[in-house]
């Protein structure tokens, strides 16, 4: 033991490390918060709304008090800029003359932009300023500066190298954080919101975020509302809407109802049919609200709004939905969760699935199981959640009377943010009808067809086509793909017939289905574009025509009388003896060839037809999950003269469906709406026909 002592004692002693210098921190403090307006103009953030209604507005609020806790920013839906200086210190904590490059960080949030050289700065004499830009800032935010060369930046998995400083010899790695600059709390909302005119994906993809308070913090997630005064300020309430094998579907039913933007930062229009803007109301004499039109009165209030108006025309227009659903993924059925329940929190990792944001690896508390309270109580929460009406005008399409190449298919257009507005949400469509034939376009048995875009032709003109621009498409892949197209669409062998094609079907399960026809809502058509359906008015026993059609289209007749029709040519003229549409009814009709009008003999009394031209909207359906027992795949020749029955009901029949709405982008079309159960599905039976079971009848 002794020796081995000495030995250990005549070790010589180590060198001390050399000293680079005595950086070790930075103080860093926030100048400002500022966002960039439509003219290019830098403009400080917005706060919350409760801070801008204690200061009198937003322009009034101190900027002292700017960014805190008692008074947050609203959470962006862009990028924002944030003005920082920053001294460095030394290991006592002085005043350090050190030069240098630094880079950034903002946590929570990302750098923006592609260009190297915004982050990161240098240090002259200690001393930096700097303007940090960046997106998906939420709750409680610092932003850093480091010793340390920048992130690695990378564009389609090459990394960028440009626009990087010239390395010291030495990094310290020493760094220093700002003060918390508090953005208002993440909601469902703020992660769907895409804030750009591109419904692709969630501005907060990658990000793990939790959405929601726990009683046991003392704290509620309130919503900070601009232009929803009703709901501004108002706790948030996440609500269970339905259930899935793979997990389920929460809404935020207390979210900000958002106005429609129609131009995007350019200045170009990007929505030219609006919603329609909200009722101006004015007090009825029985406690309730009628319609300024209706009033005889000069001045009413806007109904979401609530800013003074003397028509609806000068009220806002505001989305069909909030963004404020989402599906969360949970890899297996959710066990201890019911349809209806309510939610404390929410957390996980923001996911993209075929464009369907979702929420991955994630993590909830129960506010209120509702099966714990009395069945009449079940419905509590759930019923501030109703299903939005998915019609022409939420599709995408223009109030023109001629159809569009992409009106075939419901939301094909990426900057349609009415269905975004609604993604995950419950959506109800109306009269549909199922498909009438599966065609397999998998020709060469891979599983796969080639997907078709819109695109324009040498002349200009608009046309289906491959998706792989500026490339030789395989004619293999041709093939495939002008089988597809011409299915979807309802061109070439499968006009007048809804077709489906069978590989996705069978490798998804999804099919497609034809959308109700236009003309006048109490027929139950959809009435969403004046223009797509003509009115013709009917003297007392008198005639009328409508002229202009062509062989082959298909349209939607609703008659306020009973009325005689026929199909001709410009000379044609009805008579009592053709066919009768029964007043209140709506039947659907192809024009046969050389016939290019539709006569009308009227009642006794004065009416109105409407002719709706069918653009055979198609959107996506899944029943498996719901309804396994149906069975769309059906042969109205089937031996088992059961199954034909049921399907010569399936195919004569219209249907209302209620389901929550999914994108995804390679489909065609891009839209699919899933039920929850067979009771989100009912019938109205064709003539003659019944519903195929176990469907019912809509009431």
């Amino acid at each position: 033991v002794g020796l081995l002592a000495a030995g250990l004692f005549a070790c010589p002693a180590q060198p001390p490390l050399p000293v680079v210098h005595d950086l070790a921190a930075f103080a860093v403090q926030v100048k400002g918060v500022y966002t960039v307006d439509g003219s290019g103009n830098r403009v400080l953030l917005d706060v919350v709304t409760p801070c801008a209604k204690q200061y009198g507005s937003q322009a009034a609020v101190p900027p002292a008090v700017r960014g805190t806790k008692a008074c947050r920013l609203t959470i962006p839906v862009s990028e924002i800029q944030i003005d920082v200086t920053a001294q460095a210190l030394d290991n006592k904590a002085q005043p350090l003359n050190f030069s240098g490059p630094v880079s950034f960080r903002v946590l929570p949030g990302d750098l923006s932009g592609t260009d190297l050289t915004t982050r990161w700065a240098n240090v002259v004499n200690g001393n930096l300023t700097a303007t940090v830009r960046a997106l998906h800032t939420y709750s409680e935010v610092r932003v850093w500066v480091e010793d340390a060369p920048p992130a690695p930046l990378f564009d389609a998995g090459v990394q960028i190298t440009t626009g990087l400083p010239v390395e010291p010899a030495v990094r310290t790695y020493a760094a220093g954080a700002s003060d918390i600059v508090y953005f208002g709390d993440q909601t469902l909302q703020s992660l769907q919101n895409p804030g750009i005119f591109d419904n692709r994906a969630s501005p907060f993809v990658g990000e793990f975020v939790t959405v929601g308070k726990n009683p046991e913090s003392g704290e509620q997630l309130l919503q900070s509302c601009t232009d929803d005064p009703a709901r501004d300020g108002k706790p948030s309430l996440m609500v269970v809407t339905g259930l899935d094998p793979s997990g389920f579907f929460v809404t935020d039913v207390s979210a900000c109802r958002l106005i429609e933007q129609t131009v995007d930062a350019t200045g170009a229009t990007q929505i030219r049919t609006q919603e329609p803007p909200e009722h101006c109301y004015v007090p009825a004499a029985d406690g309730g609200v009628r319609d300024i039109e209706d009033s005889g009165v000069s001045m009413g209030t806007c109904e979401i709004s609530q800013v003074a108006c003397a028509a609806r025309t000068a009220c806002k227009h505001y989305l069909p939905s909030t963004y404020a659903h989402m599906f969360v993924y949970n890899y297996n059925f959710p066990d201890g969760l019911n349809e209806g329940d309510l939610l404390f929190t929410l957390s996980g990792s923001v996911q993209e699935f075929t464009s369907t944001t979702q929420m991955v690896f994630p993590a909830w508390s129960v506010a209120e199981h509702v099966r714990l309270l009395p069945p009449d109580q079940w419905n509590k929460w759930e019923q501030f959640a109703p299903p939005v009406d998915v019609n022409y005008r939420i599709c995408g399409m223009d109030d023109t009377a001629a159809p569009f190449l992409t009106d075939a298919l419901c939301g094909q257009n990426k900057r349609n943010l009415k269905l975004e507005s609604l993604e995950s949400g419950l959506v109800n469509l109306k009269n549909v009808r199922f498909p009438t034939e599966f065609v397999n376009c998998d020709l060469n048995s891979d599983g796969t067809v080639p997907f078709f875009c819109e695109q324009k032709d040498p002349d200009g003109n608009w046309i289906w086509g491959s998706c792989d621009f500026g490339t030789v498409e395989p004619d293999a892949d041709r093939l495939e793909r002008e089988c597809y197209q011409s299915c979807v669409i309802g061109t070439g062998d499968h006009d007048g017939k809804v077709c489906s094609e069978l590989a996705t079907f069978k490798g998804f399960g999804q099919y497609v289905v034809e959308m109700g026809m236009p003309g006048p809502a109490k027929f139950g058509l959809d009435d969403s574009l004046d223009l797509r359906s003509t009115p013709v008015a009917i003297a007392a026993n008198g005639t009328a025509r409508l002229d202009g059609y062509g062989a082959g289209q298909e349209v939607a007749i609703a008659c306020d009388h009973d009325t005689h029709y026929r199909f001709g040519d410009m000379t044609a003229v009805a008579a009592a003896s053709d066919p009768t549409i029964t007043a209140g009814q709506w039947t659907p009709v192809r024009f046969g060839m050389n016939q290019t009008s539709v006569a009308f003999l009227g009642s006794a009394a004065a009416g109105t037809c409407w002719v709706g031209l069918n653009v055979k909207a198609r959107i996506n359906l899944i029943t498996q999950d719901a309804i396994p027992e149906l069975n769309p795949n059906c042969s109205e020749t089937d031996a088992d003269a059961t199954k034909a029955q049921l399907c010569r009901d399936l195919h004569g029949s219209t249907f209302d469906i209620i389901g929550h709405l999914k994108q995804v982008q390679p489909g065609r079309p891009r839209w699919i709406v899933v039920p929850r159960s067979v009771d989100d599905v009912c019938c109205h039976p064709g003539q003659g026909l019944s519903c195929p079971a176990p469907i019912k009848a809509c009431q």
